[in-house]
């Protein structure tokens, strides 16, 4: 497709997306009593919002590339809160109403943005009893879907096209910036997997292997379902197609409990580092791939701190002290 310079008096979506996808890293410390050093893609530098910025903005800009999209076509997705803002954000760029199937624990933060930014919240009351609030909010997005089938589903969790987005348009800065031959290994969260598709197959080209860091009550890779104060990580109801697409380039899989989440959300901020619960869960889970790659391994371990520690007010920093 060939893309048209936007008029003066427009913003060029395409131009937004690139400066969004320019993501800096920053090296988190020495891991343990290991030689290995952490070094964290950092999921928001160029905005307060987060790396589901780049993740909002791609998903309607292919779906407009590829037919799937019309012009005005109002858009829906469930969300735990991050992709709902960047979808609001790309929404009112672009000119699409979104509605966002989300659940009480959307930050509130995070709700208020959405709603300054036009977006539509459609709020479940409870949980599923068994698969908690991502089936709940899976259910009402289908009741929706019936109600409205003009609505376009953006399907974050099954569509090749959250994956593509990070291709496209982050892997390409991070293969100019990133030193290869100092990365021994990779360790990402997994959600939907988009962006651990897309590093993971970045870091296969290098010959270099990639693990996850999941949390528990997570049934992504054969954990019992159960609920967990972390939001935006873990699948208690369904395990994605994306991920499971690129499960062979799975070499390990770390289990981090919300507690040990907490201690490394603690660990990261004594450092200067304020990040969320699912960066606390890869910060503890590079901490044991680092043991487990034995005390000779040197260079870097590769992360993703996707998310950012206000979202959870000081739940996490004082967790120890609410038990």
């Amino acid at each position: 497709m060939t893309v048209t310079a936007a008029p003066p008096d427009r913003v060029d979506p395409y131009a937004v997306l690139d400066g969004l996808s320019r993501l800096t890293t920053l090296t988190a410390g020495r891991l343990g009593d290991s030689r290995l050093v952490l070094r964290a893609i950092h999921g928001s530098p160029a905005t307060e919002t987060s790396f589901k910025s780049i993740l909002g903005l791609g998903l309607l800009l292919l779906a407009r590339e590829r037919g799937l999209l019309a012009e005005g076509q109002p858009v829906i997705e469930s969300t735990s809160g991050s992709l709902g803002l960047g979808l609001a954000a790309a929404g009112r760029l672009l000119g699409h109403e979104i509605h966002l199937v989300s659940d009480p624990g959307i930050p509130a933060v995070t709700r208020r943005k959405i709603e300054l930014a036009g977006g539509v919240l459609h709020l479940v009351p409870e949980p599923h009893p068994v698969l908690g609030f991502q089936q709940a909010r899976d259910d009402l997005l289908q009741r929706l879907r019936t109600e409205h089938p003009d609505y376009y589903w953006t399907n974050q969790n099954d569509s090749p096209l959250n994956p593509e987005v990070y291709t496209r348009w982050v892997v390409p800065h991070l293969v100019r910036t990133l030193d290869f031959a100092r990365i021994a290994a990779g360790i990402f969260c997994v959600g939907s997997g988009g962006h651990f598709s897309a590093l993971s197959a970045m870091l296969a080209a290098k010959g270099i292997r990639s693990y996850v860091a999941d949390r528990h009550g997570s049934i992504t890779f054969g954990g019992d379902p159960a609920p967990s104060i972390l939001r935006g990580t873990g699948n208690q109801n369904r395990i994605p197609a994306v991920i499971d697409s690129a499960r062979d380039r799975v070499t390990g899989v770390f289990e981090v409990s919300d507690a040990q989440a907490c201690a490394g959300v603690q660990e990261l901020a004594a450092r200067g580092i304020s990040v969320g619960g699912s960066s606390g869960v890869c910060y503890m889970g590079a901490r044991r791939l680092a043991a487990a790659l034995g005390p000779h391994a040197e260079g870097e371990i590769l992360t993703f701190f996707a998310d950012r520690g206000e979202l959870y007010g000081t739940t996490l920093l004082n967790w120890g002290d609410q038990q």
